[in-house]
């Protein structure tokens, strides 16, 4: 038991410089891809997560998903929008609010380098037994991760209604 818990910390602590790697080179990816169409890294954000979700997302759930405020979420989808790359059209459970939808023509654009993540250059030569234990090793990755980014989003919003409730108490 005591060797279990010992061999899990060491591997934890040999895996945080990886994965905090992995996470940087994941950013450097969305930079160029995102570059190479010439999109900002938040329009290519909001682009990949309508994609690769398949649902339509409201402007609160964009603006969440970019760390924009209202004005700045407006415009980012007003570019997109401008560009064919996403539609609005009214939620039919609530008409004030509207949805934002990818294309047609940002599937077309995009979808191949959304997806493309190297995963067959990963697992090529990988024996099979090995590809079985990797893939809930890394579903439990990306469960973390979906925690982690979370609660970084509820720290942000605590932040955020802390410093307005100082500066509503100091007026």
């Amino acid at each position: 038991m005591e060797k279990d818990r010992r061999v899990r910390d060491e591997t934890a602590e040999e895996l945080g410089p990886l994965l905090a790697r992995a996470e940087l080179l994941g950013f450097y990816r969305i930079r160029s891809v995102a570059g190479r169409f010439g999109l900002t890294v938040h329009e290519y954000t909001v682009l990949a997560e309508l994609l690769l979700g398949r649902r339509a997302m409201t402007g609160a759930e964009v603006a969440e998903t970019v760390g924009l405020a209202t004005g700045g979420t407006a415009r980012l989808l007003t570019r997109l929008e401008e560009r064919d790359l996403i539609e609005r059209e009214p939620d039919p459970e609530d008409g004030r609010r509207l949805l934002v939808l990818a294309t047609t023509r940002a599937h077309e654009i995009l979808w191949e380098d959304v997806t493309d993540t190297g995963a067959r250059r990963i697992v090529t030569g990988v024996p099979a037994e090995w590809v079985d234990w990797f893939r809930p090793v890394a579903g439990r990755l990306l469960d973390v991760g979906v925690r982690r980014v979370q609660e970084m989003r509820d720290r942000e919003y605590r932040d955020r209604v802390r410093r307005r409730r100082r500066r509503t108490a100091e007026t």
